[in-house]
């Protein structure tokens, strides 16, 4: 004889799902359990508690007109957590991205729930990752930077972009591209830098209040030059006597 319960006017369920119905229900149970052990200090059981509430909402089924949404699951989880379905929803996202890090890193919580975000490249993740698996401790504003840094298209990608838009890009690895041969564009990044450097440091002597004497006097001694380093001031001094002749001479 088949064995089955009422489960609605003119509705039957067989034994098979009252077993299986019966089998889901003593695992929520016992998850419920295991995600009020992590709540106790649930910024320290980030992703522990990530994985649980993921596990437990595969048990519920998924809204087919909403996919992504499991009404049941909400619900319960809210009543075992007391956190919002936002937070919920996010320390899900936490596991999803960081799963594979369970108990290998320390990662601030604050600082996977912004790397979680949908606009932050896998890249930035895995930097942040490899980081702090390698010991060091990466911070909230630390994070933001890698981020930022990677938000940034690669050099190729800067290269075309400012081919097609005509105008300078600031690529990932620092430099910028201006829609030509990528030794070409570094090759003016290197002049920049250099003609800025020396009109810095022309701009700072040519300020200065003090005579050389009184600069000597006033810099303490491991500021300034060994004996080795010391030919650095003629080369400088012959250097800017070139310059100052060419500036005068120039057409």
């Amino acid at each position: 004889m088949k064995l089955s319960r009422s489960i609605g006017k003119g509705k039957q369920m067989s034994l098979h799902q009252i077993v299986e119905d019966t089998k889901i229900e003593t695992y929520r149970e016992a998850a419920a359990k295991r995600i009020k052990q992590l709540m106790h200090n649930w910024t320290a059981n980030t992703l522990a508690l990530g994985a649980e509430l993921n596990e437990a909402r595969s048990t519920f089924p998924e809204n087919l007109k909403r996919p992504g949404h499991w009404p049941g699951f909400t619900k319960w989880a809210k009543q075992i957590t007391g956190l919002s379905e936002q937070h919920i929803n996010s320390l899900i996202r936490i596991h999803e991205k960081f799963g594979r890090t369970r108990g290998s890193v320390q990662i601030a919580q604050r600082v996977m729930k912004m790397l979680v975000q949908k606009d932050v490249p896998e890249s930035a993740r895995i930097e942040v990752i490899s980081r702090t698996e390698r010991g060091e401790h990466i911070g909230t504003k630390e994070a933001k930077k890698i981020v930022k840094v990677h938000k940034l298209p690669t050099a190729k990608d800067a290269n075309l972009q400012a081919k097609d838009e005509g105008r300078p890009i600031l690529a990932r690895d620092g430099y910028i591209y201006f829609g030509t041969d990528p030794s070409r564009a570094k090759e003016g990044e290197d002049r920049r830098t250099m003609v800025y450097g020396v009109r810095k440091a022309l701009d700072t002597l040519g300020n200065i209040q003090l005579s050389g004497k009184q600069f000597l006097d006033y810099a303490m001694p491991h500021q300034l030059w060994d004996k080795d380093e010391a030919k650095i001031i003629k080369q400088a001094l012959r250097w800017l006597t070139q310059l100052s002749e060419a500036w005068d001479t120039r057409e």
